[in-house]
């Protein structure tokens, strides 16, 4: 998990989280130079490992110095989370449970109940229908959120870890490079909850998030498939597109989705 500048409260909601897990986890957080240290923020804990930069250099630098402890200390999975969401209680045992019984799968995601600011339920976001179906979504933009990755490390030794080349859009050209050449698959479960909060890195960083999700879909591109064509179209628009409107319209979209899930599942 990166740390940079987080409030007390936020802090301690994601690691009461992360300790109320029924199947036990050790927690790595990567401070990224916050002006208050986060050892100074957080109460010490066996489980918890604080790791300092000496400066803010950002959160793909944070992400792959957090992986490359991981690694290097021997882990089988390392699972994503960001700071200011919540875990469901069995979110690690679930995720753990199906990479054991699916050992091709690199990289595992989940569905994630978006929340605004005060809590309250906006949609869920995530993608059902296995390697197809996220293949499709991943034309046009991230298949679930950043924080229900769960990885294998030996994955990430050999698929390499988040590119530098793509600011504030690092986890979707790490799911395209896995989908490409790993495998990939996504729980149906709600497994985080995800505060959509407009102080967040990606709101803040919204133009450039949206240029290099272009460029990822051009360097990916397929290019007999009409999908890949309509997912930059679709970037294009959302450049166009003022962020508050685009966030009604993303809403709409992302109940609609879970509307034919929820059907499909049903049947």
């Amino acid at each position: 998990m990166p740390a940079y500048n987080p409030t007390r409260e936020d802090l301690a909601r994601t690691v009461g989280s992360l300790l109320a897990q029924t199947e036990a986890a050790d927690i790595v957080i990567v401070d990224d130079g916050s002006r208050v240290a986060v050892s100074q923020i957080l109460a010490p804990h066996a489980d918890i490992t604080v790791l300092r930069l000496n400066r803010n250099q950002g959160i793909t630098a944070a992400l792959n110095h957090g992986l490359d402890y991981i690694v290097g200390n021997g882990y089988e999975f390392v699972a994503r989370m960001d700071c200011g969401d919540i875990c469901m209680p069995t979110r690690i045992a679930k995720q753990e449970a199906y990479m054991d019984a699916h050992p091709g799968i690199d990289l595992l995601g989940a569905f994630a109940d978006i929340v605004d600011e005060h809590g309250t339920h906006l949609f869920f976001e995530g993608t059902s229908g296995g390697r197809e179906a996220i293949g499709r979504k991943l034309q046009d933009n991230a298949a679930f959120k950043h924080p229900t990755f769960f990885l294998r490390t030996s994955s990430v030794q050999r698929l390499g870890g988040y590119s530098t080349a793509y600011p504030h859009a690092e986890d979707y050209e790490f799911m395209l490079r896995v989908y490409k050449d790993g495998d990939i698959d996504c729980l149906d479960d709600v497994l985080v909850i995800y505060e959509k909060n407009s102080a967040s890195i990606s709101s803040k960083n919204r133009s450039a998030q949206l240029w290099s999700r272009l460029r990822i879909q051009l360097t990916h591109l397929e290019p007999t498939s009409l999908t890949a064509y309509v997912g930059m179209a679709r970037t294009i628009v959302t450049l166009l597109v003022p962020a508050s409107i685009w966030a009604r319209l993303s809403q709409a979209y992302w109940d609609r989705t879970s509307e034919r899930q929820i059907a499909t599942k049903a049947r």
